[in-house]
């Protein structure tokens, strides 16, 4: 092969590796929903001037040590709030990687809304014309599951629920540096269910406690008899399956027994849903 062939064939073969590699680093898209209930802002207006302000802010942030955001810009009607949430396992750079991606994606996906939140698998962000900080909210809500289903949902269930309670007061008994919890249990004698579970740190745990029991409620509507699956709101969200998802690093926070009784869903009303089955 000649030097000018090699040097091509090498070319191709650098660029397709910092291709692929760009890619895996790309963070794990979920949902999104731009609000239309808190109306819309015009071109150049003071709030957008305000959102992009504060926007710009976050790129200029460097990884807080418990993964949480709050920033405001402006006041009074056009004043914008944002706050932004990693998992509670996502390393720096993933965090950082991610509410980046999460900023830039929700103003192209919702270009003109004043209230917008977007899912990711590693954070969540979130921009209003509205105060948010230390307020529980449930909607907007999100759902997705595992297309396998499970051999035994009885038993499944039953082991599920004493797991997602138990990591429920976990989470919830956090303090503002973080209300994250993971943890496993068996079903039978070869089968291990993994969960996580997190709140924003800013709720009271009264709060957090709530927002999980609902989306914990929405399960048997969502994803009853699958193997995993994970609801999302804008103050919580949950995540379990049959296979470990969360990293190494982050220690489970209990590991349970097979329980001896079923749990109990309660789902929570007047919510407003989007769903998927891409897991």
């Amino acid at each position: 092969m000649d030097l000018s062939l090699q040097f091509l064939f090498s070319s191709l073969v650098t660029a397709s590796l910092v291709t692929l590699t760009v890619a895996q680093q790309q963070p794990l898209y979920l949902d999104h929903s731009c609000s239309e209930s808190g109306g819309n802002f015009t071109r150049n207006s003071t709030y957008e001037t305000n959102l992009n302000r504060l926007l710009s802010s976050f790129f200029r942030t460097t990884t807080h040590e418990n993964g949480f955001y709050n920033f405001s810009s402006g006041q009074g009607s056009d004043m914008a709030n944002a706050i932004a949430l990693c998992r509670g396992d996502a390393s720096s750079s993933d965090c950082f990687n991610c509410i980046n991606s999460a900023n830039a994606e929700l103003r192209d996906r919702c270009p003109n809304q004043r209230e917008a939140i977007i899912w990711y698998d590693y954070c969540m962000f979130r921009y209003t014309n509205h105060s948010i900080l230390g307020k529980m909210e449930i909607n907007p809500i999100f759902y997705k599951w595992n297309e396998n289903n499970v051999r035994s949902v009885a038993a499944f269930n039953q082991a599920l629920g004493s797991l997602l309670n138990n990591l429920t007061n976990m989470a919830s008994s956090g303090t503002s540096l973080g209300k994250f919890a993971t943890g496993n249990t068996r079903v039978g004698p070869s089968q291990t269910i993994y969960a996580l579970l997190q709140c924003t740190p800013d709720v009271k745990q009264i709060d957090c406690s709530s927002c999980l029991s609902q989306a914990i409620g929405l399960i048997p509507e969502c994803c009853n008899g699958k193997q995993g699956g994970r609801v999302g709101m804008a103050s919580c969200n949950i995540r379990f399956d049959i296979e470990r998802f969360y990293n190494l690093t982050a220690a489970d926070s209990g590991t349970m027994p097979t329980p001896a009784s079923s749990p109990s869903y309660s789902p929570p009303s007047n919510n407003t849903t989007t769903t998927g089955n891409a897991f």
